[in-house]
């Protein structure tokens, strides 16, 4: 009698819920980052070596450049800015100390921190193997100063606006308000994106490419982080 009034008063184990319960989607998740880096380093190594490919971009690029408006480059050139590496990472920190300070639940905030990243870092990787050269400026109307002389794709920009927004999403994963959360962070995404052609510091190839690849790094990101890590910080109470 004694232990089975303990066992009642026993609390029952929390499990992990939201972004933390990502685990029954784990092989899909995988399988779908898998698909996204094969699909963005192919064509990213067949648009470079396709000049024709890249004279395309350049002209929806050029046509961009001389539809410049003051206001519009203002705001794209600010968009630019804010999502620059080093205000990436101090954005990308704040939000993590928002989640743990709303939530109280520092492994969500760490979860949440290490998706971002591991999107978004490796993107680099295959910035560098395929070297596509940045968009000319000196044949755009309106080039963006200063002039940026990293490789252009894919764009590092794109990948980490994109792998935040859909972070986000899953974020607000089995909440009520997540299709609110999901319009709003897809719109930014897509307006704050749109910027990045605007300027001619990309062609419109990269920018897709880079959302191809968050989509499915993301869920890459949050399988192998639950998956490996995840398991190993949760005690049962």
């Amino acid at each position: 009698m004694q232990t089975t009034r303990h066992a009642l008063r026993t609390p029952p184990t929390t499990a992990p819920t939201g972004m933390l319960a990502f685990g029954t989607q784990q092989s899909k998740g995988i399988v779908a980052g898998v698909v996204a880096v094969v699909l963005v380093a192919a064509f990213g190594f067949a648009v470079v070596r396709g000049a024709a490919f890249t004279r395309g971009d350049l002209a929806i690029d050029q046509a961009l450049s001389r539809a410049h408006n003051p206001v519009l480059v203002a705001l794209a050139t600010g968009a630019h800015w804010i999502f620059d590496p080093a205000q990436a990472i101090v954005l990308t920190l704040l939000i993590v100390i928002a989640i743990i300070a709303v939530t109280r639940k520092i492994r969500l905030g760490v979860t949440f921190g290490a998706v971002v990243a591991i999107s978004w870092v490796p993107s680099d990787i295959v910035k560098i193997l395929v070297h596509r050269p940045r968009p000319d400026a000196a044949q755009l109307l309106h080039p963006f100063v200063p002039a940026q002389t990293d490789p252009s794709y894919p764009s590092g920009h794109t990948v980490f606006v994109a792998s935040l927004a859909i972070a986000l999403i899953l974020l607000a994963r089995g909440k009520s308000y997540q299709p609110v959360v999901a319009v709003v962070a897809i719109v930014v995404a897509l307006v704050v994106t749109s910027a990045f052609p605007y300027l001619g510091v990309h062609y419109v190839s990269d920018v897709v490419a880079s959302l191809v690849w968050s989509a499915g790094m993301v869920p890459l990101a949050l399988s192998l982080w639950n998956r490996i890590v995840l398991p190993r910080t949760h005690r049962r109470r």
